[in-house]
């Protein structure tokens, strides 16, 4: 992720508003099943062993945006772009997985991104801080996705520390 680690930098340096992710935490997430109980998470990576295997498919990073909005943004991502339908369907049997493990659903829209940044202001962005957000959009070329891993998250003092607890081939 070299593209958004030098975007990072450049952000870092224009605009202090957000808490800015550490390149080396950056993932996509697909399901967010909070705090659970270890036979929850021992039956949900059972039942990740079981998910439709579609085989690789290319996306890439393409653009910013925000939750709720670019102008007032809580989060600052970066959009996914390419087989984002692939994606989409992987995500599909991961929620089926963890519904099989009483991991309740989402019921938002899903929208594959990368987190850049977090603030706690709602107020909307200066034009300073905006304008070289939207001139310099971090762009990738395409990659291959060939698996999926299932992380534990864990918020410190110093940032997110994430501990993979099982990797599935897709």
């Amino acid at each position: 992720m070299k593209v958004l680690s030098g975007w990072l930098s450049a952000r870092r340096r224009d605009s202090h508003e957000f808490r800015w992710a550490s390149p080396e935490t950056m993932h996509i997430t697909i399901k967010f099943c909070g705090e659970r109980p270890p036979e929850t998470v021992d039956l949900f990576l059972e039942n990740l062993k079981n998910i439709r295997n579609r085989g690789p498919f290319e996306i890439n990073i393409k653009g910013i945006g925000g939750f709720p909005d670019l102008i007032r943004p809580k989060v600052l991502w970066a959009g996914v772009s390419g087989d984002t339908e692939a994606l989409s369907d992987i995500r599909n049997e991961v929620e089926k997985a963890a519904h099989r493990a009483f991991i309740p659903g989402e019921n938002k829209k899903y929208t594959p991104h990368i987190t850049l940044g977090r603030r706690n202001s709602d107020r909307a962005l200066t034009q300073e801080a905006l304008l070289p957000m939207q001139r310099t959009q971090p762009f990738t070329e395409p990659w291959t996705v060939t698996e999926i891993i299932l992380m534990r998250s864990e918020l410190s003092l110093t940032g997110p520390r994430y501990t993979p607890l099982g990797l599935f081939k897709i």
